[in-house]
């Protein structure tokens, strides 16, 4: 909420570790010195939240860091139900719940996927550990037991996360020994992004942990059906948002909707983009929510 000729009505930053530093504690001593000369209210939207049940020193670490930067913030804002409920264990503070945007659709640009997208399973988004690379490699293998021709290709649409360059030759040595074709495509442009996802043969998301997926939303801005893993935010999304994912919750199921979805692409597909609340809305709704607590609190209007 900003006039053009005053300064802004409040400030609205987001936190993740890698955002203010290399290490959690480094991240949380410069969001503080940074709050404190912030534009008030300072709304805070955080990202990839800790599980304050964690039992390794980094999961202590990074729950400490995110109480601290949560304590140097006027209101809090999570993308998930079950980050909110972390939130409160962490903190005791109750954050407002208010859903990732849905992309807008975006126009495919011609005969610029890759070759094989269609008969391929294909991740989105940036590679880095824990994104469900090595498991979409094992998957193709385990599927192609079964199939005259063999195991489908792996495509990783994106580029690798900083510091984890290593990855790459650790699931290409992992797809060689499994035999299984793969093609990681680096930087995408948005409309060669959205022709992959077009292309796609089996739209995948297999991250369990992750707590709010740009990603699996990606797949649902391009009018795609992902097959995905049954975790927390996977089941928040098809219970608020139902019919728009294959959820699996074992590993007999995901090779079944991966070996179907290969014979009939249309499994995948949606005929309409899905209805999704107005998250623009609930943020105004939000900070005028805190304009007119700070002015409560004031006695007056803000200067």
């Amino acid at each position: 909420m900003v006039d053009t000729d005053q300064a802004p009505d409040l400030t609205h930053a987001h936190f993740t570790d890698a955002l203010f530093g290399s290490t959690i504690e480094e991240a949380a001593r410069a969001y503080r010195k940074w709050a404190e000369g912030a534009r008030r209210p300072l709304v805070l939207t955080v990202h990839d939240v800790p599980d304050p049940h964690g039992h390794s020193r980094r999961d202590r670490v990074r729950c400490a860091g995110y109480a601290a930067v949560i304590e140097a913030s006027d209101a809090v804002v999570v993308s998930a139900e079950h980050e909110a409920r972390k939130i409160t264990e962490l903190t005791g503070k109750s954050p407002h719940h208010i859903d990732l945007p849905l992309p807008p659709e975006p126009a495919p640009a011609p005969a610029a996927s890759p070759a094989g997208a269609s008969s391929s399973l294909v991740l989105l988004g940036y590679l880095y550990p824990g994104k469900g690379h090595d498991d979409a490699i094992d998957l193709a293998a385990d599927v192609g037991r079964d199939r005259a021709a063999g195991a489908p290709a792996v495509i990783a649409a994106g580029t690798t996360s900083t510091g984890h360059r290593d990855l790459e030759d650790h699931l290409r040595e992992r797809a060689q020994r499994r035999q299984v074709p793969l093609t990681i495509t680096g930087y995408l442009t948005d409309a060669r992004f959205a022709s992959v996802a077009a292309a796609a043969g089996v739209p995948l998301v297999l991250n369990r942990d992750v707590s709010a997926s740009g990603s699996l939303l990606s797949w649902l801005s391009c009018r795609r059906r992902p097959i995905v893993w049954a975790g927390p935010y996977s089941t928040e999304i098809e219970h608020r948002y139902p019919g728009n994912l294959l959820l699996a919750e074992g590993k007999p199921e995901l090779i079944e909707y991966v070996s179907r979805a290969l014979e009939d692409t249309g499994m995948t597909r949606l005929a309409r983009r899905p209805r999704w609340q107005d998250t623009g809305a609930e943020h105004v709704a939000l900070y005028r929510s805190e304009l007119a607590r700070v002015r409560a609190q004031s006695g007056g209007p803000l200067c």
